[in-house]
């Protein structure tokens, strides 16, 4: 062992603590759930993800809580039952508009956008809004449709590959929410940008720009925008989030980003029970958020799905052409994507996101970081974190990493140390532990020039946090 250590690559990084980058929040990059079935997330993925504390929770109101049976005619009932449980998992909620009711659409054809009487479809979704965000206080954020530009392969009823089109859709859908609540938050429209670990989807970067473009020069209101993507490169979410950032900016600085389905790269190994505790998604998720906050191209994100998907074709039939690839696609071949499984057990990733939440304060200096070691220091008076994965998309080497402190607050502290990998990943597949457990606990003196080691495995998440005695 000793010569496996001293044989690995070392690498050193600096922490200047006199460095003040201002407030770090992180708990921007949050959860997301919904499009499949219309079942309430179970008590037990309720609970382990309100125990998360997210700050907003993105979902589909999706046509199979049939809310509008007839004309005239409200059901709230299933959508309520749903709404109550993703409420109780704690933050406020961005909800994706994708229903369309039969009495508004009644042949089924995701090419038929334009409800049959505007008037109506506007009825039915001040109702919504009033019900959802004043009746009920749960949403603040409202999301016209999702990954219309692919249509029904992308898990929504509707397809409209041109962003003028989608513009005239967007204003005819966001009136009436604006009317019953004009403070409330609108925005769109979820597009699909790719299922790639390449660079560019320049498809949906430019129906985006487009759309934007539109709401500005006709001063229609766009609180928001986002859009999907699924990759194990942090680079090429990186790369999206700032172009789009930048093109954004052009027309309006104030509006803001989200990704709202963000995972790993979709393919067929995904299937595998074993790969739901590969440490490998979660040490490319956390790289893609530093990536994000690196760059400051996003206001937040959500990882996709918290728990994992099961879909009935009964529910799409009425309303859906395509039910057997959604069938295939979250039933037979299930992607395992959930944070948690639909018993509430817990994966990799779902403790990366309870090691992230926990970095609290103003962000510091950190010096010798590179492509694929990457990290985030932040400290207050009482606790002093550095936030480290070590991934890369290609091969990732184990290492020794040297922590070095500059200008550190003396004083005597605990020094915990959190690592998710191959070796924790079998624990927690075997157990289902609250919080994970730190992997070294130790009391130590920091001087202001204070120095420690930590083994950072290739595809790892590494937490250290000094806290004062």
């Amino acid at each position: 062992m000793l010569t496996k250590f001293t044989n690995m690559m070392h690498r050193k990084l600096t922490v200047d603590w006199s460095k003040d980058m201002g407030e770090l929040d992180l708990r921007s990059h949050s959860l997301g759930i919904g499009g499949i079935n219309s079942m309430p997330p179970p008590k037990a993925v309720v609970e382990a993800t309100a125990a998360l504390k997210p700050r907003m929770v993105r979902i589909f109101l999706q046509e199979f809580f049939f809310i509008y049976p007839d004309h005239g005619v409200f059901d709230w009932a299933k959508m309520d039952a749903y709404m109550d449980a993703v409420h109780a998992m704690g933050g406020d909620i961005m909800a994706s508009i994708c229903i369309k009711p039969k009495p508004l659409y009644p042949e089924v054809d995701e090419k038929i956008y334009m409800p049959t009487d505007i008037k109506e479809w506007q009825e039915v979704i001040k109702a919504m809004v009033l019900r959802y965000s004043k009746e009920k206080p749960y949403v603040t954020y409202w999301s016209v449709a999702n990954e219309m530009n692919i249509g029904e392969n992308g898990g929504a009823p509707y397809l409209i590959t041109n962003p003028d089109d989608f513009f005239e859709y967007y204003k005819i859908t966001i009136a009436p929410i604006l009317e019953a609540l004009p403070d409330i938050k609108v925005g769109g429209p979820s597009a699909a940008a790719g299922c790639s670990n390449d660079m560019w989807d320049d498809g949906a970067i430019a129906f985006l720009e487009r759309f934007t473009e539109l709401c500005t020069i006709n001063k229609v209101p766009l609180h928001f925008i986002c859009w999907n993507a699924y990759s194990d490169n942090p680079q090429s979410h990186g790369g999206k989030g700032k172009i789009i950032r930048d093109n954004t900016d052009k027309y309006d600085p104030s509006i803001e980003i989200y990704m709202t389905e963000l995972n790993v790269l979709i393919n067929n190994d995904a299937t595998l029970h074993e790969m739901a505790y590969d440490p490998k998604r979660a040490a490319s998720l956390a790289a893609t958020l530093l990536a994000f906050n690196e760059n400051k191209s996003l206001t937040g994100s959500f990882q996709y799905h918290i728990y994992d998907q099961w879909h009935d074709p009964k529910e799409f039939a009425s309303w859906y052409k395509i039910t057997r690839y959604m069938s295939e696609c979250w039933n037979d071949m299930p992607h395992r994507f959930g944070l948690i499984d639909l018993d509430g057990r817990k994966r990799p990733q779902y403790y990366m996101y309870q090691l992230l939440y926990k970095l609290i304060g103003r962000r510091v200096g950190l010096e010798g970081t590179d492509n694929t070691l990457t990290g985030i220091a932040c400290g207050d008076d009482k606790i002093l974190s550095v936030f480290l994965t070590n991934f890369n998309i290609e091969e990732t080497p184990d290492s020794v990493t040297h922590i070095h402190f500059k200008d550190a607050p003396e004083g005597i502290y605990r020094l915990n140390m959190y690592r998710i990998d191959e070796e924790s990943a079998k624990l927690i597949k075997n157990t289902n532990m609250d919080e994970l457990e730190p992997e070294d606990s130790r009391i130590v003196y920091v001087h202001p020039d204070f120095h420690f080691d930590v083994y950072t495995p290739g595809d790892s998440v590494t937490l250290v946090q000094l806290v004062k005695a």
